[in-house]
């Protein structure tokens, strides 16, 4: 956050969330005025009481117009009290609407990687919006009331006396000139103050997160030095912003202290000259100290301290909530061809070629030109899991044509899940591109999904209906049954059977069931299988993965066996920094690590066949699962 950020994206924000507390707020206005009642009649009913009452020798006269304020008094309390409800009815959607959009902005941020997502996300989803409904309470109960008192005690002064109320209403006018001008000053050194406790909680972080390397490099000075510096700004940023506040004092004094002193300088000629009775000054006296002092100290305030915050506040939450103007308001992408999209029927894959240098050895990716209607295509790819780090794909080619069957394999750690990820679009290069018909790849037409399925507690319907949320039953049943999760979901009692605790009722392999049938129901273009059918048995993972293969679209499979691999039409082999290509049948008589790889497979297999008779339900209790961001984004949705 810059030290002049901008508040009318915050306002936007606020106004957006108020929508449709019409209601609510007509009924606090209405209470509002209630309240103002002792404000609007206390100094005149105060002068009337010493005029017509005590001061004539009527002390039952005096006591009969005491005796309406504390009716007013009465009254005021029962407005106070009525305020609560339409209160929360503004605040509380206040809240929600704030949390719907930030978690918008923030999953959209976080799969389109428009901006670094980190643990301040979850910081502005609890602490930030908890904070600004606790502000606009604040504000609510504090700023409405001062605003009504100050316009029923002018009123009410006006009414006792005009002259009395020019000497009141003149100072008073330039006092709230002097504040609002104030104001701005203290608004952004109120901003600066909040950049440099973050700063300093930044630097001292990183410190003690780096402190064995600190102490290895003998950086100490230097970190010492880091921390001395932000601690300095911040220290002075705070010096600042009370120097700013301390115009509160001068402003009180203005509008408050100095329309008391003219009354009672010029309260006894004007009574002397017959202008102004004796009870009228004491009244302008009670509506300055009693309701515009007051007031005016609470404007200086909280109300002050609070709008400086909600102004910080509220522009950062309107970051964090940013979406694009064309951002879908919800509902998956259209199936079918999207604009900028071709996908031919001969679009034709990329064949491995022996690699000359190297006979008998392992077949390199060609570097050709990829062909233009290419579905997915894949350029200089590099990533790393850091700056310093070594990249786990450096300079990866690749061309993967509409309706291709892809099997990736390769050793555990070398990178097939990042490919992955890449491939959809949920992690960034550190260098080169991933397009899709020439356009980055984007959620919606891209669905992962990982090895940890998730199902949430809910229908079995809704679970399954997650990425196309207006998908038919005849639809649904096709998809089911395509992917053999039927007789789970009759065991289940149907689509419309609760599933309250996933973790706890269902196995991993039926999670993944339910999770396969999902995607194969979306409209998705793409869909990556990251050792998705790991915890079905071999023949249930071969109805499964024979379903995708036959689903319009591209499958791209992360392969965890050796019949993976053999369906699929070609296979990647990731090995280090020499990737090959080609047909399972190729890479078995030209590469020995893909051949080693195949006899590491056909080892284990006579375990998993036997693993595969063992009832999955007799499996140990699961630790509860949790969502996977990779899990397919939701088309056209964040």
């Amino acid at each position: 956050m810059t030290e002049t950020a901008d508040w009318r994206p915050g306002l936007r924000l606020l106004r957006a969330a108020l929508r449709g507390t019409r209601a609510p707020a007509l009924r606090l206005a209405a209470w509002s005025a209630v309240e103002a009642a002792p404000a609007l009649a206390a100094g005149w009913v105060l002068g009337r009481a010493l005029d017509q009452g005590f001061l004539a020798g009527r002390p039952a006269t005096g006591l009969a117009w005491l005796a309406l304020l504390g009716v007013l008094h009465t009254l005021r309390a029962a407005a106070e009290r009525a305020v609560f409800e339409p209160l929360a009815r503004i605040v509380e959607p206040l809240r929600d609407e704030v949390v719907r959009r930030l978690v918008h902005g923030t999953l959209y941020a976080a799969v389109h990687r428009v901006r670094t997502a980190d643990a301040a996300e979850v910081s502005r989803l609890t602490g930030q919006v908890e904070a600004v409904r606790g502000i606009v309470g604040a504000l609510l109960r504090t700023a409405r009331p001062l605003a009504v008192t100050l316009v029923a005690a002018l009123t009410g002064l006006a009414v006792l006396d005009p002259l009395l109320a020019v000497l009141v209403g003149v100072p008073l006018a330039l006092a709230v000139v002097v504040f609002l001008v104030s104001m701005r000053t203290v608004i952004r050194r109120r901003q600066i103050y909040l950049v440099a406790e973050e700063k300093v909680a930044a630097v001292t972080g990183a410190v003690l997160a780096a402190g064995r390397d600190i102490t290895a490099l003998g950086a100490e000075e230097r970190a010492a030095s880091d921390v001395e510096q932000a601690t300095d700004a911040s220290v002075a940023a705070t010096v600042a912003v009370a120097r700013a506040s301390a115009v509160r004092a001068p402003v009180v004094l203005l509008g408050g202290r100095l329309p008391v002193l003219l009354i009672l300088l010029t309260g006894p000629a004007l009574v002397e000259r017959g202008g102004v009775s004796a009870g009228a000054v004491v009244g302008a006296v009670m509506y300055v100290t009693v309701y515009l002092i007051p007031a005016l100290e609470l404007m200086t305030g909280s109300v002050a301290g609070y709008w400086s915050q909600l102004r910080v506040l509220s522009g950062r939450l309107a970051a964090a909530s940013e979406l694009p103007d064309d951002f879908p308001s919800g509902g998956p992408v259209p199936d079918g061809p999207v604009p900028g999209d071709s996908a031919p029927e001969d679009s034709a894959p990329v064949e491995a070629v022996p690699d000359d240098s190297r006979p008998g050895g392992p077949v390199p990716i060609p570097a050709v030109e990829a062909p233009r209607e290419a579905d997915l295509e894949v350029r200089d790819l590099t990533f790393a899991y850091g700056p310093h780090a070594a990249p786990v794909l450096r300079g990866l080619d690749l061309v993967v044509p509409s309706g291709d069957h892809l099997a990736i394999v390769g050793p555990s750690g070398i990178g097939k899940s990042t490919l992955a990820g890449l491939l959809a679009g949920v992690e960034t290069p550190l260098k080169g591109t991933v397009t899709m018909a020439g356009q980055p790849v984007r959620p919606g037409r891209v669905a992962l999904l990982p090895q940890e399925a998730y199902v949430f507690p809910s229908t079995v319907g809704d679970n399954l209906r997650y990425l196309a949320p207006d998908l038919d039953t005849a639809a649904l049943d096709r998809a089911v049954t395509a992917v053999g999760a039927g007789e789970l979901v009759a065991r289940l009692g149907g689509y419309d059977a609760q599933v309250t605790d996933p973790a706890g009722t269902l196995s991993s392999g039926e999670r993944q069931l339910i999770a396969l049938a999902r995607v194969y129901a979306s409209p998705a273009r793409v869909v990556i299988l990251d050792e998705a059918t790991s915890h079905l048995d071999m023949a249930a993972e071969a109805v499964a993965e024979t379903a995708f293969a036959a689903r319009p679209g591209t499958l791209v499979v992360i392969a965890h066996r050796l019949t993976t691999a053999a369906r699929a039409r070609r296979v990647l082999l990731l090995d280090g920094e020499r990737p090959v290509l080609g047909s399972h049948a190729e890479l078995s008589a030209s590469s020995p690590a893909y051949a080693a790889l195949v006899g590491h497979w056909t080892a284990q297999a006579p375990q998993e066949r036997e693993a595969a008779q063992e009832p999955e339900a007799a499996q140990a209790p699961e630790a509860p699962q949790e969502p996977e961001a990779a899990e397919g984004a939701r088309a056209g949705r964040p």
